[in-house]
Formats: C-alpha cells, structure tokens, sequence
C-alpha cells in the first residue's frame, strides 16, 4: 500500500536541488548581477520574477499561488490514483512537474517572487524548477503519444 507513496520522494529531491541552488545564488549575486560563465552564451544573473514563467503576469502571486496549490494537489492525486496505468515517462514527467512547482511556490509564499538564474541571453532567465517543470510536460506529452513496446 505504500509502496506508491514512495514514487512521491523524487519530487523532495527535486524540490530540496531547486532550493539548494537558488539559495547559492542569492549567497553570491545581488539582483540584476550577472557573472559570465560562458562569456557571451550563459551566464548567472539574479532576477526576482514576481509573475509566472519568462515573466509572464508580473506582480499576480496571489493568483500564482492558487493555481499551483490546485496543480500540484491535482496531479499528486492523479500519480496516487493511477499511478499502474501511467507509463514510466508520463510518471516521472508528472513527478519532475510537482517537484518543480513545490520549488516556485515555496518562492512564491516566502517572497512573493520567484528567484531565476539560469540565463542563456537569447531566453528570459529562469531557474531550475523552471526546467524541471519544462522538461516534466514535454516528458508526458512524449510518453502519451509513443507507441507502447
């Protein structure tokens, strides 16, 4: 029985590397401060993004927050619920979507900003829960639509 409780402990460490990481940067980069790792490609800048991702609705935490409690209560329920009937790729594509969530709303409630990063110049600076979250829908969609072996 609680064997599918623990398809539910990725998303602590996915939380617990989201939060890590964002804490190093506010350690070392004051906002808007960008040190070049690979001048002219990457670089570490620090934004404090009060919307949703790429900057989207700035300013609507309140709303944020709602959505994403509903979000991640949803699909929490649905890995529990149907976890056997999920294929592996759509299950771990759900579990990096809740672990990024967790990590953007934790900002969200302690801040009322999100803090990013990640910061490619030719893309709006992100974070990794933003990955995590990016990378867990394109995971669902592929596993949704690969044929089955």
């Amino acid at each position: 029985m609680f064997k599918k409780y623990f398809l539910l402990l990725p998303v602590f460490f996915l939380y617990l590397a989201d939060q890590i990481s964002k804490q190093l940067v506010v350690a070392v980069l004051p906002e808007h401060q960008a040190h070049p790792v690979i001048p002219g490609v990457f670089y570490l800048t620090r934004v404090n993004n009060t919307g949703a991702a790429f900057g989207l609705f700035p300013g609507a935490a309140n709303i944020l927050v709602a959505v994403t409690l509903i979000s991640i209560w949803v699909i929490l329920f649905c890995i529990l619920r149907y976890h056997e009937t999920l294929r592996p790729l759509q299950r771990w594509g759900w579990i990096l979507v809740v672990g990024g969530a967790l990590g953007n709303l934790h900002d969200r409630v302690l801040y009322r900003y999100v803090i990013d990063f990640l910061d490619f110049r030719v893309w709006p600076v992100f974070n990794l829960a933003d990955s995590f979250v990016c990378v867990g829908v394109f995971l669902v969609v592929l596993g949704t639509f690969r044929k089955q072996r």
